[in-house]
């Protein structure tokens, strides 16, 4: 990446329990819906299970195909329920996004793995470095670890629809904001 190089980051943060993730997930459909620029990405949709793991899946933008990126691990297990081939796969899937072109990179997990460095977090910096804009979820949480891996860049997003529309009008891309905020569900 030049040094001259506009880095444009929207990292929209959320608290746990928030429903933040369901808030960015309805942008991400409202936008590839009428957004006349190319998006492309994935988004995660988690099913709560207050009896033990959750079910987490990451959705291709584009295309709806899902990739299970928990797994099960039984009653009583205490470890983390990411799974590593679930996340390769919607890893692949994300390169191969940006192998096919777009004018903005939905991603919509930076958590565990990415601060350390796996998971999506090589397709999110190539696509930064590539001087694609990327549009990220990001829990509280991991902020910091989002800020250090980083270098502190980004524009910190509040997770509302609004915030999110702003955000992509002012990418520049498109006339994102001739879209009506009421025709998509307002958070």
């Amino acid at each position: 990446m030049s040094d001259d190089m506009e880095v444009r980051i929207g990292v929209v943060v959320h608290d746990r329990g928030q429903d933040g993730e369901d808030v960015f997930a309805d942008f991400v459909r409202a936008l590839m819906a009428r957004a006349p620029f190319r998006i492309g990405g994935l988004y995660q949709e988690t099913v709560r299970n207050p009896d033990g793991p959750n079910l987490m899946e990451l959705v291709d933008a584009g295309s709806g195909e899902r990739f299970r990126i928990s797994q099960a691990l039984g009653s009583g297990s205490a470890s983390c329920c990411l799974d590593p081939s679930g996340l390769a796969d919607a890893s692949a899937r994300l390169r191969a996004v940006l192998e096919e072109g777009v004018d903005l990179l939905i991603a919509n997990k930076f958590a565990g793995a990415e601060a350390d460095g796996e998971g999506l977090a090589p397709e999110i910096f190539r696509a930064v470095s590539d001087g694609v804009p990327v549009l990220l979820l990001v829990s509280r949480r991991y902020l910091d670890a989002w800020m250090e891996a980083s270098g502190g860049l980004g524009t910190l997003i509040e997770p509302t629809v609004p915030a999110m529309w702003a955000w992509v009008d002012g990418l520049g891309l498109s006339a994102a904001s001739s879209v009506s905020l009421e025709d998509t569900s307002a958070s």
